[in-house]
Formats: C-alpha cells, structure tokens, sequence
C-alpha cells in the first residue's frame, strides 16, 4: 500500500468506483458519506461496456451485475401500433468486448457498496460525515472539517476528491 491517502467525499456510484479503484493500486483511501444509511434510491441507468469493464476489474462482474439488471441486446424504436421502426445492437451484440447492463441505480449502487465493504472494510466508509470546509495544510496536506451528530470531526489526507454530487452544496 501506498503512503500516499486520499479522502472521498462522497459514497455514490462514483465515490465508491473510485475507492474501489485507488485500492487495487494500491492507494490507501475513506470515503464520507453525508447519509446515515444508505438506500437503493434512484431507478434505470444504462452502463455502457467501457464502464462495464472497469466494473470487472473491479470484481463486479456478470454474477453481481445479473442481480441488479439485465445485459441489453439492443436499443430499439417502437411505433405506438407495436411496429419495429428501428433498431441498432448494444454491447457485445455491437461488436464490444463487454456487454451492455439496464440496471436499477439503486440496487447496483447497493452492490457497489457491499463490493466496496467487503474489499476495504467497515473501517473505510464513513456514514453521517458532510464535508463543510477545507483546507491546505502548510505540509500541502488538505484537511477537511466534517459535521456529525456528535459534532465536528476533521481528517487530514495528501489528496481530497469531491465525489458528492452536484446537489450536495
């Protein structure tokens, strides 16, 4: 493991790829998450085969991604009598290496969440953490205050990624 350590703001989709990511190589890294307890919110969203590769180097391959979706065949057009107007393949229909999943944000935002547990552990995920400011140390190092409901808790890292959404401000 690296003696570098980052801080992720944020325990999204994004946040925890991330975490995920900065493990495999090595990098050790937390993620804060403003929620308490995490919930399966949110509907469909496609993955794309480029993310869905990056998701199997990650460890979340068909047997995890067949629980919280469907691979997708092909994008279609469908005339209001039920007539095929258009259609064009996806995935690895479409010549991909890696094929294309229709998923339910919520529960594969779940997945990731247990992927992320059981490969960094409890320790590496803090809930009921928001961010409410920061700033760089004379050591380069950036410190960032977070607000709890036992009060504020500051931590210190070389790097801060913001991985809070764009409603999080």
């Amino acid at each position: 493991m690296s003696e570098r350590t980052v801080i992720i703001i944020g325990g999204g989709i994004g946040g925890l790829a991330l975490g995920l990511t900065l493990h495999q190589i090595g990098v050790r890294c937390s993620v804060y998450e403003s929620v308490r307890n995490l919930k399966p919110l949110g509907v469909g969203i496609n993955l794309q085969p480029n993310a869905v590769r990056e998701l199997y180097e990650l460890g979340i391959g068909p047997e995890i991604l067949e629980t919280v979706g469907l691979p997708v065949k092909e994008w279609a057009l469908v005339g209001m009598q039920g007539q095929d107007i258009y259609s064009e393949p996806r995935g690895s229909f479409a010549g991909y290496n890696w094929p294309q999943y229709a998923v339910h944000r919520g529960e594969f935002h779940m997945a990731l969440y247990h992927r992320f547990l059981d490969v960094l552990g409890a320790e590496a995920f803090h809930s009921g953490h928001r961010a409410k400011s920061y700033r760089i140390e004379e050591d380069g190092r950036a410190s960032v205050t977070f607000e709890t409901s036992t009060g504020a808790v500051t931590e210190t890292a070389d790097l801060v990624v913001a991985a809070d959404g764009i409603h999080s401000a």
